[in-house]
């Protein structure tokens, strides 16, 4: 799969099983692509940026109501 990397812009107004599932199709990707450097790096980032939001979303959660998927 060619990934192009997320930017949290296109993620925030996920919630959580969104970005769950978003977390663990990226992980897939990584186990894939194994063998192509470049891809692998943009899946990377990918995964810091979409963890990052899960946290930043559950660190919202007690404060702000949460969207509905």
């Amino acid at each position: 799969m060619s990934h192009t990397l997320i930017t949290r812009n296109e993620i925030e107004d996920l919630c959580e099983g969104e970005l769950q599932s978003k977390f663990y199709a990226i992980m897939n990707d990584l186990i894939r692509t194994q063998r192509w450097q470049a891809e692998r790096t943009m899946a990377l980032a990918s995964l810091e940026t979409v963890e990052a939001e899960l946290h930043r979303k559950r660190a919202l959660k007690s404060r702000l109501p949460a969207p509905r998927c």
